[in-house]
Parts: structure tokens; sequence; C-alpha cells
């Protein structure tokens, strides 16, 4: 739930978001107006980032990560973040963390930090290789090992802390968006995402 990190927030200012929150927070199909994620003030949005650093800094498959990149885990706390106006859900661009404000309309982040686990994998393997890495926009996106490998990650976070059947359920429709009918292909790329869980 989002309401206690916006707490943050001076009342006196924010009523209507605070109304709009308590509404969200109450009816799980209510959805926070775009207008009234704008106007969260840059403290608390990096108050929820923050939350989600420390979070992960203490999750497993985040601890795994970051040892297979042989990067202290400590330095989880200096990798930028923000949240932006991105045609994805979140994405990295140099080294920069960029998560959809879109993320914060159901007033839930906590079940997003998934996207933390995807990103932070992207972060190191643009940080601490001797090339760059493959863009997300050359080839097809699912076929590039990167993109694999931050997916990979992120169904195992999601198995872990919401069940197996949801980390398969994120992988059927994240195959179903990216429109893979072909039926070899599609039981390629689940056997690579799901293969940690």
């Amino acid at each position: 739930m989002l309401l206690p990190i916006y707490l943050h927030t001076s009342m006196n200012e924010n009523i209507e978001l605070l109304h709009e929150i308590f509404a969200a927070s109450k009816d799980k199909d209510k959805k926070l107006s775009m207008r009234s994620i704008k106007k969260i003030p840059y403290k608390t949005l990096n108050g929820m980032l923050n939350k989600m650093r420390k979070f992960l800094k203490n999750d497993e498959v985040m601890q795994k990560v970051f040892k297979e990149y042989d990067v202290d885990i400590e330095e989880i706390d200096y990798i930028p973040m923000c949240f932006g106006d991105v045609d994805v859900s979140a994405k990295t661009d140099h080294a920069i963390i960029i998560f959809n404000y879109k993320l914060l309309e159901d007033g839930d982040f906590f079940k997003d930090f998934s996207y933390g686990i995807h990103e932070i994998t992207h972060f190191l393997q643009q940080t601490t290789g001797k090339k760059a890495t493959q863009s997300s926009d050359d080839g097809n996106y699912l076929e590039n090992l990167y993109e694999q490998e931050g997916f990979a990650n992120q169904v195992e976070y999601i198995a872990n802390q919401f069940g197996e059947d949801e980390a398969e359920t994120y992988v059927d429709d994240l195959l179903e968006h990216h429109e893979i009918t072909d039926k070899k292909k599609k039981d390629e790329l689940e056997a690579a995402l799901l293969e940690q869980v």
C-alpha cells in the first residue's frame, strides 16, 4: 500500500491527493490520476525508491545478482533512480534507472519492486562490463540475452515473493504482450525466463 509513504507530504497542500489515495487504497479498481501522481513531491518519490532499495538489499535474489557481478550490495544505495514519463514500465538508460509514473496509479509500488530487480540487473550489466550492452531496441527484445537475464532475475523474485503461479502468469503475460506465438520459440523463452523458478 502506498499510503504510509505519502504521509510525508504536507496535508494542507495535498488534501485532494490524500483523498484520492484513500479512495485508491480502499478500491482496487480505482486508479490515481496522473495529475495527482505528478504532484507528489520529489522528496516523497525519492523516499519510495529508498524504501525499495532497502527492501531489495535484503532480498536473496538481489544479493545473488550483486554477487554474480562482484559488486558489494551496499552499492545499491548509490544507483541513480527516478520516476519519469517512459514508454515502458521501467528502463535503464546510461546507468540511470527510470520507473514509469504509471506504476504508481494503483497505489501499490511494493508489487512493482520486481522492476527494480530487473533494472538493477541492467545497471550492473552496464557498469561492470568491458563493452556496451545490446540495447533493448536492437533486434528481438526477448531474444536479447541481457533482457533475458533481467527477466529471469525478475521472475525468480516474483516467484519468491508472490509464488510460482504468479511468476508463471507474469511470463505468460509477457510473451503474449510481445506476441510470441511460435510454439518452439515460446517454449524456449519460457524455459529461459523460468529457469531459476
